[in-house]
């Protein structure tokens, strides 16, 4: 699972630019790139730890274009809790895919 978090961080902070974080809510194709490549950051960690499965990929990309989606609209003034709620349905998303 420590991979499946690593990935995460790196595709959802490290690899996600700050105009990317301040657009996406605004221009879609921005919020499927960003979507897209948290998607294969987890879908290399899966692969490397020998559970990844091709039914992974839409499970992860939906998911995480609704979650990413709602935060966008939520959030105006950026409260804390958007942020944890995000977090914590992303890492529940490493967790299901793991498991299955």
């Amino acid at each position: 699972m420590i991979w499946l978090i690593f990935a995460h961080f790196i595709g959802d902070f490290a690899l996600q630019k700050e105009w990317i974080s301040l657009n996406k809510g605004r221009y879609w194709y921005l919020l499927l790139a960003h979507s897209l490549i948290w998607t294969a950051c987890i879908c290399v960690a899966l692969q490397y730890i020998g559970k990844y499965h091709i039914s992974d990929v839409p499970i992860l990309l939906i998911g995480h274009l609704i979650c990413d989606r709602w935060k966008c609209r939520a959030t105006k003034d950026f409260p804390t809790w958007h942020f944890y709620v995000d977090q914590t349905w992303h890492l529940l998303q490493c967790l299901i895919v793991w498991r299955i």
